[in-house]
């Protein structure tokens, strides 16, 4: 009995070092083969007691209209977004299906939020599993506020960089006018 709880115990301990590892590994598979996806973001209330420091993101790609959708999207939940890059780089979305597509396609799994459905067309609108960057937790006020700042003002530019492989995504880095958020926050304490 004793040799059985000692076996038991080296395999739960092998297991929980494992499943944290293999998340880690596949995440950083991501990052270093997925292709590169540049989303525009729009302004959003930063604000969340519970979740600790990030920079919460809002994107604009983030509704695709069509005259003929699937039905079996009117059920809702989870749906594939094929992806495609417009002439500027950044991510547009080609359309939305509920089969997950062939593993050459660019897409992301998301949640649809709701869908507006209108006389001979439908809005459906989504929800993207990517939409917080954690950062340090003394960088990340800075890099809320400059972020915060940027998204008000029309005239800067301001997207995530979001690196996506057969369906998983891994935001790489958040821009401020091609420059990344950890410059822009290096540039801000220099100034000081």
């Amino acid at each position: 009995m004793k040799q059985f709880a000692i076996g038991a115990f080296i395999i739960i301990a092998i297991v929980q070092w494992f499943v944290p590892r293999k998340m880690i590994w596949d995440k950083e598979a991501v990052l270093r083969k997925g292709k590169i996806f540049n989303f525009r973001t729009e302004p959003v209330d930063p604000s969340h007691p519970f979740k600790g420091r990030y920079i919460a993101l809002s994107f604009k790609e983030n509704e695709f209209i069509t005259t003929s959708p699937d039905s079996a999207l009117f059920n809702y939940g989870n749906a594939y977004v094929l992806l495609e890059k417009d002439r500027d780089g950044f991510a547009k979305i080609k359309s939305i299906v509920k089969q997950k597509p062939h593993a050459e396609t660019d897409y992301v799994q998301a949640s649809i939020s709701y869908i507006d459905r209108k006389k001979d067309t439908a809005v459906i609108h989504l929800q993207y599993p990517f939409d917080a960057f954690y950062m340090d937790e003394f960088k990340a006020p800075k890099a809320e506020m400059a972020y915060r700042e940027s998204t008000r003002d029309s005239t800067q530019k301001t997207y995530a960089v979001v690196s996506i492989l057969n369906g998983d995504a891994v935001i790489k880095d958040v821009m401020i006018n091609d420059q990344s958020i950890r410059k822009v926050i290096r540039q801000m304490n220099s100034s000081k």
